[in-house]
């Protein structure tokens, strides 16, 4: 083969492999395309919120604590934070009515996108131990993530038990010390203790554990 047939057929070998290369790479970009225009919308843009004492529930645990209901009825969430709960229960019941309530004015415009078209759902900008059954009513159900600090874990959960409807149950996370034990375990049908690590993701090791109550009326 003369030098200039094969320098060109080298030359050709090197121009196909160049298109090739740029046909596959255009079809990556036009199978990104979708992804990259979702990135581009503003509203799309992951949000920071951040409010005292806020330490979501882990997706997993969130479902998991939802699925200890045998049915919903009518459902409260105290300290709602950023709805993960929330989110739980419609997973499960799409129709249920729910009531949350938050204090922080950053969690609460959360909760209102995340129930925004919920016609179920019921929002109140309060702290939950300034409010009343009066006010609120009863709950068949009630889901619950209090903030733990000092204790304030065992003062949500006490004050929440007085929403519940007769036959009602209440599920809620608190943290796994001696304080909470001594308060709240007594008249608790259940008590489990988390593994260490179960909030880890959510930036805090804190020991946790699961605890509910059924509400009994009195005999007459």
């Amino acid at each position: 083969m003369r030098p200039a047939d094969d320098s060109r057929r080298r030359g050709l070998l090197r121009l196909r492999h160049l298109r090739e290369q740029t046909e596959a790479k255009a079809e990556d970009m036009e199978a990104q395309a979708g992804r990259f225009a979702r990135l581009a919308d503003p509203a799309a843009a992951p949000r920071v919120v951040s409010a005292f004492n806020l330490f979501q529930t882990p997706e997993p645990l969130a479902a998991r604590l939802a699925g200890m209901f045998p049915a919903f009825g009518r459902v409260l969430e105290p300290s709602a934070g950023l709805g993960r709960l929330y989110r739980a229960v419609r997973a499960l019941d799409a129709a249920c009515p729910v009531v949350l309530v938050d204090t922080s004015a950053q969690c609460f415009r959360e909760l209102y996108h995340a129930t925004e078209g919920d016609p179920n759902a019921e929002l109140h900008a309060a702290d939950f131990l300034s409010l009343t059954p009066e006010r609120l009513g009863l709950f068949d159900s009630i889901v619950m993530n209090p903030p733990f600090k000092n204790g304030t874990d065992v003062k949500h959960v006490t004050h929440a038990r007085r929403f519940l409807a007769p036959g009602g149950r209440l599920v809620s996370l608190v943290a796994a010390g001696p304080r909470q034990q001594a308060a709240l375990m007594a008249a608790a049908d259940s008590w489990e203790d988390l593994p260490a690590g179960s909030f880890k993701a959510e930036g805090t090791n804190v020991a946790a554990a699961v605890v509910t109550f059924t509400h009994r009326p009195e005999p007459t």
